[in-house]
């Protein structure tokens, strides 16, 4: 696992100031003002995210809970997250997958501890929108 996590934080590179790329995963994640500045409900934050155009990328989406524990370090607290982000906020961020058997919850990481919960959707949390790009080949 920690042979993983270096890899990925060194895969992170910055892009154009407002997103962040994971050669690694392949995923680009948000990376401005609006990730501290917004706090939202599950509903906006996938409006949001649905409609965001950033980099000249119209294709962004509220990312599932792999993927957004994909950039928690359990090395770090407050905040929990990998290097390689100019925008940090050591808050609870939504997630799109849904709590099982509960429609009014969502999965989401709290970059506090790197925890991972479920939050009722009515609450207003954090949002880092993500596109999928493709890995770097090898």
């Amino acid at each position: 696992m920690k042979k993983a996590l270096s890899i990925l934080i060194v895969a992170v590179g910055l892009n154009a100031g407002d997103m962040a790329q994971d050669g690694f995963t392949g995923l680009t994640w948000q990376d401005n003002r609006a990730i501290i500045d917004n706090m939202v409900t599950y509903k906006k934050a996938y409006n949001y995210c649905k409609d965001l155009k950033l980099g000249g990328f119209d294709d962004w989406r509220v990312p599932n809970i792999t993927e957004l524990l994909s950039l928690v370090s359990y090395n770090s607290y407050k905040p929990a997250i990998i290097g390689g982000f100019n925008f940090i906020e050591d808050r609870f961020y939504w997630s799109s997958t849904r709590y099982k058997n509960h429609n009014g919850k969502n999965w989401g990481v709290d970059f506090r501890d790197g925890a991972s919960e479920a939050n009722g959707i009515d609450y207003d949390r954090r949002v880092r929108c993500v596109r999928t790009t493709k890995p770097k080949k090898k």
